[in-house]
């Protein structure tokens, strides 16, 4: 197959019109007509048709429209990824970072980054710590704020704070308990994908403590609404749930024997010589939180 060809067609079904697309590649118009006609005869198959409105795609034509609209932008997704690793400053930052770091902490960081770099356009995205793993290896995303998970050899990673996660509850409790103390007790957790998910089954399993989980959910803020109306308790880290313990929500609950989230800023290997990354993990790692 001839890409040229199949740019000419694409071009052609993207503005319905022959004229427009001859303007938009730069060529004559018999020209562009002879290489969509190479591409129809190369598929043995008529892939427009002309109307009264100008110019539609056939049902074949239509197939083949769909499927060179994801393969182009998929090029120029390549192309993008390709210059953002040969161009040292970055002129814009795709962040990704678990909901809950992104919405207490990731503010005054995103301040402290534009001060230094004023024409700097930050793109900001949320998710499970997995999936913002995942689309940092896949480059959707320059670097990644999560919870720790295990990481790839190609995944530079910083830690950026250890976190004690406290146990909520509107039972009660004594202020200090035991894993253990926890067994079999109704549990809200987050959606596998999640770090403190992985972690805190591990730690169940780890000690053989039983485990009861109830509900699982993506939003932390709907997890916090449950363990409000009593469905069972859940674990989170301090500065996330002071405003709610502060108003008498549910009961903040130390575990003695310890349970901590590791928070680490991550980024491909291929993406250390860039400024723009190393600015932000210099941003992320001044920023002081509890």
């Amino acid at each position: 197959m001839n890409f040229t060809h199949l740019k000419a067609f694409f071009i052609v079904a993207k503005n319905r019109s022959f004229t427009l697309a001859a303007q938009r590649l730069n060529v004559s118009q018999s020209t562009l007509s002879m290489q969509v006609q190479s591409l129809e005869k190369y598929y043995d198959l008529p892939l427009f048709k002309r109307t009264r409105k100008g110019v539609e795609l056939t049902d074949e034509g239509e197939i083949l429209f769909s499927y060179a609209k994801k393969l182009f932008s998929l090029a120029d997704e390549m192309e993008s990824a390709l210059e953002d690793l040969n161009t040292s400053q970055l002129r814009r930052l795709r962040v990704g970072s678990t909901r809950l770091f992104a919405h207490y902490v990731l503010p005054d960081v995103v301040l402290a980054l534009k001060e230094t770099n004023p024409g700097l356009k930050l793109q900001l995205y949320t998710g499970l710590s997995r999936e913002v793993l995942q689309k940092v290896i896949d480059f959707e995303y320059h670097v990644g704020v999560n919870g720790r998970v295990s990481y790839p050899g190609n995944i530079i990673f910083k830690q950026i704070s250890k976190q004690k996660l406290y146990f909520i509850t509107t039972d009660k409790m004594k202020d200090q308990i035991y894993l253990k103390d926890l067994s079999n007790y109704p549990l809200i957790l987050r959606e596998e994908g999640s770090a403190t998910r992985e972690y805190i089954i591990n730690e169940f399993t780890r000690r053989n403590i039983p485990l009861n989980i109830v509900i699982e959910s993506q939003n932390p803020s709907n997890i916090k609404n449950m363990v409000h109306l009593g469905i069972g308790g859940a674990f989170f880290p301090a500065y996330t749930i002071a405003e709610e313990v502060k108003e008498g929500k549910f009961n903040k609950i130390e575990i003695l024997d310890g349970l901590f989230l590791y928070i680490d800023v991550i980024y491909l290997k291929e993406r250390k010589k860039s400024k723009t990354v190393q600015s932000f993990v210099s941003s992320v790692s001044r920023y002081s939180f509890s």
